[in-house]
Protein backbone atom coordinates (compact mmCIF):
# COMPACT_ATOMS: atom_id res chain seq x y z
CA UNK A 1 0.00 0.00 0.00
CA UNK A 2 2.60 2.38 0.55
CA UNK A 3 4.47 2.01 -2.96
CA UNK A 4 1.65 3.12 -4.66
CA UNK A 5 0.74 5.88 -2.46
CA UNK A 6 4.45 6.86 -2.49
CA UNK A 7 4.37 6.48 -7.06
CA UNK A 8 1.00 8.91 -6.69
CA UNK A 9 2.64 11.75 -4.38
CA UNK A 10 6.15 11.89 -6.49
CA UNK A 11 3.84 12.35 -9.53
CA UNK A 12 1.96 14.73 -8.03
CA UNK A 13 5.26 16.38 -7.15
CA UNK A 14 6.13 16.60 -10.88
CA UNK A 15 2.82 17.94 -11.56
CA UNK A 16 3.40 20.32 -9.44
CA UNK A 17 6.78 21.76 -10.33
CA UNK A 18 5.79 21.74 -13.94
CA UNK A 19 2.82 23.68 -13.02
CA UNK A 20 5.42 26.42 -11.51
CA UNK A 21 7.88 26.26 -14.34
CA UNK A 22 4.53 27.00 -17.03
CA UNK A 23 3.25 30.03 -14.86
CA UNK A 24 6.72 31.26 -14.12
CA UNK A 25 6.83 31.94 -18.04
CA UNK A 26 3.33 33.92 -17.82
CA UNK A 27 4.70 37.31 -16.66
CA UNK A 28 7.32 37.26 -20.04
CA UNK A 29 4.81 36.26 -21.91
CA UNK A 30 2.07 38.87 -21.30
CA UNK A 31 4.80 41.52 -21.38
CA UNK A 32 5.96 40.80 -25.04
CA UNK A 33 2.72 39.82 -26.29
CA UNK A 34 0.14 42.37 -24.90
CA UNK A 35 2.46 44.98 -25.93
CA UNK A 36 3.17 43.52 -29.22
CA UNK A 37 -0.47 42.44 -30.59
CA UNK A 38 -2.78 44.83 -28.03
CA UNK A 39 -3.44 43.87 -24.79
CA UNK A 40 -7.44 42.96 -25.66
CA UNK A 41 -6.50 40.92 -28.34
CA UNK A 42 -3.61 38.94 -26.25
CA UNK A 43 -6.40 38.46 -23.58
CA UNK A 44 -8.99 37.33 -25.78
CA UNK A 45 -6.99 34.93 -28.37
CA UNK A 46 -4.84 33.62 -24.96
CA UNK A 47 -8.05 33.08 -23.38
CA UNK A 48 -10.17 31.16 -25.55
CA UNK A 49 -7.01 29.09 -26.56
CA UNK A 50 -7.24 28.13 -22.86
CA UNK A 51 -10.94 27.41 -22.39
CA UNK A 52 -10.79 25.20 -25.51
CA UNK A 53 -8.03 23.27 -24.63
CA UNK A 54 -9.11 22.81 -20.97
CA UNK A 55 -12.66 22.05 -22.32
CA UNK A 56 -11.57 19.23 -24.42
CA UNK A 57 -9.16 17.77 -22.04
CA UNK A 58 -12.03 17.55 -19.19
CA UNK A 59 -14.15 15.73 -22.38
CA UNK A 60 -11.44 13.19 -22.97
CA UNK A 61 -10.63 12.60 -19.14
CA UNK A 62 -14.28 12.53 -17.57
CA UNK A 63 -16.41 12.29 -20.97
CA UNK A 64 -18.51 15.35 -20.16
CA UNK A 65 -18.81 19.26 -19.87
CA UNK A 66 -21.20 19.09 -17.55
CA UNK A 67 -19.53 20.00 -14.48
CA UNK A 68 -17.11 23.01 -16.29
CA UNK A 69 -19.96 24.65 -17.70
CA UNK A 70 -22.57 24.34 -15.26
CA UNK A 71 -21.62 25.42 -11.94
CA UNK A 72 -23.68 26.21 -8.57
CA UNK A 73 -24.31 30.03 -8.30
CA UNK A 74 -21.94 30.25 -5.16
CA UNK A 75 -18.95 29.20 -7.62
CA UNK A 76 -20.32 31.98 -9.97
CA UNK A 77 -20.48 34.69 -7.62
CA UNK A 78 -17.35 34.10 -5.85
CA UNK A 79 -14.20 32.19 -7.55
CA UNK A 80 -15.77 32.39 -11.16
CA UNK A 81 -15.93 36.18 -10.66
CA UNK A 82 -12.77 36.54 -8.78
CA UNK A 83 -11.14 34.25 -11.74
CA UNK A 84 -12.71 36.46 -14.28
CA UNK A 85 -11.19 39.60 -12.50
CA UNK A 86 -7.73 38.13 -11.82
CA UNK A 87 -7.54 36.99 -15.52
CA UNK A 88 -7.88 41.00 -16.85
CA UNK A 89 -6.23 42.42 -13.72
CA UNK A 90 -2.86 40.57 -14.58
CA UNK A 91 -2.52 41.31 -18.05
CA UNK A 92 -3.62 44.63 -18.07
CA UNK A 93 -1.16 45.29 -15.29
CA UNK A 94 1.91 44.20 -17.19
CA UNK A 95 0.89 45.54 -20.35
CA UNK A 96 0.88 49.04 -19.07
CA UNK A 97 3.93 48.83 -17.05
CA UNK A 98 7.74 50.15 -18.69
CA UNK A 99 10.76 47.76 -18.93
CA UNK A 100 11.83 49.40 -16.10
CA UNK A 101 8.98 48.84 -13.49
CA UNK A 102 7.12 45.55 -14.57
CA UNK A 103 9.58 43.58 -11.76
CA UNK A 104 8.02 45.05 -8.97
CA UNK A 105 4.83 45.09 -10.68
CA UNK A 106 5.06 41.23 -11.38
CA UNK A 107 6.19 40.83 -7.66
CA UNK A 108 3.03 42.49 -6.25
CA UNK A 109 1.11 39.62 -7.59
CA UNK A 110 3.31 37.41 -5.49
CA UNK A 111 1.32 38.57 -2.61
CA UNK A 112 -1.94 35.94 -3.27
CA UNK A 113 -0.15 33.11 -1.11
CA UNK A 114 0.34 35.24 1.81
CA UNK A 115 -3.15 37.35 1.54
CA UNK A 116 -4.91 33.53 0.34
CA UNK A 117 -3.88 32.56 4.85
CA UNK A 118 -4.83 36.42 5.37
CA UNK A 119 -8.38 35.69 3.77
CA UNK A 120 -9.07 32.25 5.23
CA UNK A 121 -8.79 34.00 8.48
CA UNK A 122 -12.48 35.70 7.34
CA UNK A 123 -13.75 33.44 5.43
CA UNK A 124 -12.96 30.01 6.02
CA UNK A 125 -14.12 28.49 9.39
CA UNK A 126 -11.17 27.29 11.85
CA UNK A 127 -8.51 29.43 10.42
CA UNK A 128 -7.32 31.96 12.53
CA UNK A 129 -4.01 34.96 12.20
CA UNK A 130 -0.60 33.78 13.21
CA UNK A 131 2.38 34.86 14.21
CA UNK A 132 3.41 33.19 11.43
CA UNK A 133 1.25 34.90 9.05
CA UNK A 134 2.26 38.45 9.95
CA UNK A 135 6.03 37.66 9.35
CA UNK A 136 5.17 35.83 6.15
CA UNK A 137 3.33 39.28 5.29
CA UNK A 138 5.89 41.85 6.48
CA UNK A 139 8.66 39.46 4.64
CA UNK A 140 6.50 39.56 1.02
CA UNK A 141 5.94 43.33 2.06
CA UNK A 142 9.61 44.41 2.34
CA UNK A 143 11.05 42.09 -1.00
CA UNK A 144 8.43 44.57 -2.54
CA UNK A 145 9.41 47.46 -0.93
CA UNK A 146 13.17 46.83 -1.85
CA UNK A 147 11.89 46.04 -5.63
CA UNK A 148 10.14 49.36 -5.99
CA UNK A 149 12.02 51.47 -4.08
CA UNK A 150 13.53 53.76 -6.83
CA UNK A 151 9.73 54.34 -8.44
CA UNK A 152 8.41 54.77 -5.22
CA UNK A 153 10.92 57.39 -4.00
CA UNK A 154 10.12 58.82 -7.75
CA UNK A 155 6.50 58.67 -6.83
CA UNK A 156 6.23 60.15 -3.27
CA UNK A 157 9.24 62.78 -4.18
CA UNK A 158 7.28 64.25 -7.91
CA UNK A 159 4.10 62.99 -8.57
CA UNK A 160 3.59 65.16 -11.52
CA UNK A 161 6.53 64.24 -13.17
CA UNK A 162 5.63 64.63 -16.78
CA UNK A 163 7.61 61.44 -17.55
CA UNK A 164 5.44 59.06 -15.96
CA UNK A 165 5.51 58.75 -12.09
CA UNK A 166 2.09 60.64 -11.61
CA UNK A 167 -1.05 58.55 -10.82
CA UNK A 168 -0.44 56.68 -14.34
CA UNK A 169 2.66 55.16 -12.86
CA UNK A 170 0.46 54.37 -10.09
CA UNK A 171 -2.20 51.56 -12.51
CA UNK A 172 -0.06 48.44 -12.68
CA UNK A 173 0.79 48.50 -8.98
CA UNK A 174 -2.61 48.83 -8.21
CA UNK A 175 -3.99 46.75 -11.23
CA UNK A 176 -1.48 43.70 -9.72
CA UNK A 177 -2.36 44.18 -6.23
CA UNK A 178 -6.36 43.83 -7.15
CA UNK A 179 -5.00 40.40 -9.47
CA UNK A 180 -3.45 39.34 -5.88
CA UNK A 181 -6.49 40.26 -3.92
CA UNK A 182 -9.13 38.74 -5.87
CA UNK A 183 -6.61 35.12 -6.48
CA UNK A 184 -6.35 35.15 -2.97
CA UNK A 185 -10.14 35.20 -2.67
CA UNK A 186 -10.89 32.87 -5.09
CA UNK A 187 -8.45 30.63 -3.69
CA UNK A 188 -9.63 31.20 0.02
CA UNK A 189 -13.20 30.50 -0.89
CA UNK A 190 -12.78 27.12 -2.99
CA UNK A 191 -11.01 26.08 0.48
CA UNK A 192 -14.36 26.91 2.19
CA UNK A 193 -16.51 25.13 -0.15
CA UNK A 194 -14.17 22.35 -0.80
CA UNK A 195 -16.49 19.63 0.07
CA UNK A 196 -19.18 20.35 -2.51
CA UNK A 197 -17.14 22.26 -5.28
CA UNK A 198 -14.37 19.51 -5.85
CA UNK A 199 -16.93 17.80 -8.47
CA UNK A 200 -16.42 21.12 -10.40
CA UNK A 201 -13.67 22.98 -12.44
CA UNK A 202 -13.85 26.86 -13.12
CA UNK A 203 -11.11 27.72 -14.86
CA UNK A 204 -12.36 26.48 -18.27
CA UNK A 205 -15.66 28.75 -17.55
CA UNK A 206 -13.54 31.92 -16.56
CA UNK A 207 -11.06 31.45 -19.52
CA UNK A 208 -14.22 31.45 -21.71
CA UNK A 209 -15.83 34.69 -20.17
CA UNK A 210 -12.57 36.31 -19.85
CA UNK A 211 -11.87 35.28 -23.90
CA UNK A 212 -15.35 36.80 -24.39
CA UNK A 213 -14.90 40.07 -22.56
CA UNK A 214 -11.85 40.33 -24.86
CA UNK A 215 -13.63 39.46 -28.26
CA UNK A 216 -16.38 41.94 -26.94
CA UNK A 217 -14.36 44.91 -26.35
CA UNK A 218 -12.22 44.44 -29.67
CA UNK A 219 -15.41 44.44 -31.96
CA UNK A 220 -16.54 47.54 -30.37
CA UNK A 221 -13.19 49.40 -30.00
CA UNK A 222 -11.25 48.14 -33.28
CA UNK A 223 -8.67 50.02 -32.46
CA UNK A 224 -7.44 48.25 -29.02
CA UNK A 225 -5.95 45.36 -31.49
CA UNK A 226 -1.84 46.06 -31.29
CA UNK A 227 0.10 45.06 -34.95
CA UNK A 228 -0.51 41.31 -35.08
CA UNK A 229 2.40 39.99 -35.80
CA UNK A 230 4.14 36.44 -35.88
CA UNK A 231 5.79 36.96 -32.63
CA UNK A 232 2.86 39.08 -31.04
CA UNK A 233 0.72 36.25 -31.80
CA UNK A 234 3.34 33.62 -31.27
CA UNK A 235 3.50 34.73 -27.38
CA UNK A 236 -0.44 34.73 -27.64
CA UNK A 237 -0.43 31.59 -28.41
CA UNK A 238 2.40 30.04 -26.28
CA UNK A 239 0.61 32.03 -23.45
CA UNK A 240 -2.72 30.46 -23.82
CA UNK A 241 -1.32 26.95 -24.02
CA UNK A 242 1.38 27.41 -21.24
CA UNK A 243 0.70 29.24 -18.59
CA UNK A 244 -2.80 29.40 -18.66
CA UNK A 245 -4.27 25.39 -20.10
CA UNK A 246 -0.92 23.92 -19.07
CA UNK A 247 -0.24 25.33 -16.08
CA UNK A 248 -3.24 25.15 -14.53
CA UNK A 249 -4.65 21.59 -15.50
CA UNK A 250 -1.33 20.46 -14.41
CA UNK A 251 -1.40 22.25 -10.75
CA UNK A 252 -5.50 20.31 -10.27
CA UNK A 253 -4.14 17.22 -11.00
CA UNK A 254 -0.94 18.07 -8.50
CA UNK A 255 -3.60 18.59 -5.78
CA UNK A 256 -5.12 15.41 -6.37
CA UNK A 257 -2.29 13.35 -5.72
CA UNK A 258 0.54 15.55 -3.41
CA UNK A 259 0.03 17.58 -0.31
CA UNK A 260 -1.19 20.97 -0.64
CA UNK A 261 1.30 22.28 2.44
CA UNK A 262 4.31 20.87 0.01
CA UNK A 263 2.98 22.04 -3.08
CA UNK A 264 2.51 25.61 -1.41
CA UNK A 265 6.16 25.44 -1.42
CA UNK A 266 6.84 24.43 -4.15
CA UNK A 267 5.24 27.29 -5.74
CA UNK A 268 6.78 30.15 -3.26
CA UNK A 269 9.98 29.31 -6.10
CA UNK A 270 7.41 31.06 -8.78
CA UNK A 271 8.57 34.51 -7.81
CA UNK A 272 12.48 34.21 -7.84
CA UNK A 273 11.75 31.95 -10.95
CA UNK A 274 9.07 34.08 -12.84
CA UNK A 275 11.83 37.53 -12.35
CA UNK A 276 14.81 35.09 -13.74
CA UNK A 277 12.71 34.56 -16.64
CA UNK A 278 11.68 38.17 -17.06
CA UNK A 279 15.05 39.56 -17.27
CA UNK A 280 16.46 36.44 -19.86
CA UNK A 281 13.28 37.56 -22.19
CA UNK A 282 14.06 41.42 -21.47
CA UNK A 283 17.89 40.95 -21.39
CA UNK A 284 18.54 42.69 -18.24
CA UNK A 285 20.94 41.73 -15.64
CA UNK A 286 19.09 41.80 -12.35
CA UNK A 287 20.25 44.10 -9.90
CA UNK A 288 21.24 42.98 -6.31
CA UNK A 289 17.78 44.72 -4.55
CA UNK A 290 15.84 42.47 -7.00
CA UNK A 291 17.09 39.18 -6.67
CA UNK A 292 17.12 40.14 -2.90
CA UNK A 293 12.95 40.91 -3.39
CA UNK A 294 11.85 38.01 -5.39
CA UNK A 295 13.80 35.77 -2.79
CA UNK A 296 12.07 37.76 0.60
CA UNK A 297 8.29 37.33 -0.92
CA UNK A 298 9.15 33.46 -1.83
CA UNK A 299 9.96 33.39 1.25
CA UNK A 300 7.15 35.06 2.56
CA UNK A 301 5.29 32.42 0.99
CA UNK A 302 7.12 29.58 2.52
CA UNK A 303 6.78 30.98 5.98
CA UNK A 304 2.86 31.59 5.32
CA UNK A 305 2.14 27.86 3.92
CA UNK A 306 4.76 26.40 6.50
CA UNK A 307 3.49 23.97 8.73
Amino acid sequence: MTEPMSRAGRLGLLYGVSAVVFWSFGASFVYLGAREAGTWFFVAVGSACAALLQFGVRRAQHGELRTALFVPWRLWVGPVFCFVLYGLAWPLALASSTPERVFGVSLVNYLWPVLTVVCSVFLVPGVRLSFRTVAALALALGGLALANARDLAGLFSNVSDAQGSGFGAVVPYLLSLVAAITWAVYSALLARWRSWAQGYVTSPLGFLIIGLIGFGILAVEPVARGHIGGQGLMWTLLYGAGPLAAGYLLWELALARARVQTLSIIAAGTPVLSTALLCLFLRKMPGIELVLAAILVSAGVVLSRKG
